[in-house]
């Protein structure tokens, strides 16, 4: 995985997938990018505009910022911007994950390991066999 220096993110559990670490309108803006491609301010309100009413330019400034974090990539070679995301949805959501892993891991350490075992009991079977055997693998 190709990843971004100084990708930035907050994290929110309470929130649903890509809004747990981004803005809601942020989040929307990513799912628009990761489901079209690279692709201009534009298309992304265009697409926004079929589920709210949202200005153009605050699309774009938000777009901005998201290139500002090192979520976009921003290319500034034609007329009109063309925003493409800095990594892939899977990267995106993998990258997140492994960074509050180990923000948890070095700021509470032990709590978490003991927090993360009493979790493991509520997981699917699979889920719980899957990791066993990563472990085991080491």
């Amino acid at each position: 995985m190709n990843v971004p220096q100084d990708i930035k993110f907050r994290f929110n559990p309470s929130s649903s997938k890509s809004k747990k670490v981004l803005g809601p309108l942020e989040g929307d803006i990513m799912e628009v990018i990761w489901e079209q491609g690279p692709t201009t301010v534009s298309s992304v309100h265009k697409t926004l505009r079929e589920t709210k009413d949202i200005a153009y330019t605050t699309v774009m400034t938000t777009m901005s910022r998201l290139a500002k974090k090192n979520l976009l990539n921003q290319d500034k070679s034609s007329a009109s911007y063309v925003y493409s995301a800095a990594l892939g949805k899977s990267d995106f959501e993998r990258y997140v994950v492994t960074g509050i892993i180990h923000a948890l891991l070095n700021d509470y350490g032990d709590s978490f390991v003991d927090c993360f075992v009493e979790v493991l009991g509520e997981i699917s079977p699979s889920s719980r066999e899957r990791l066993r055997q990563a472990v085991m693998s080491d």
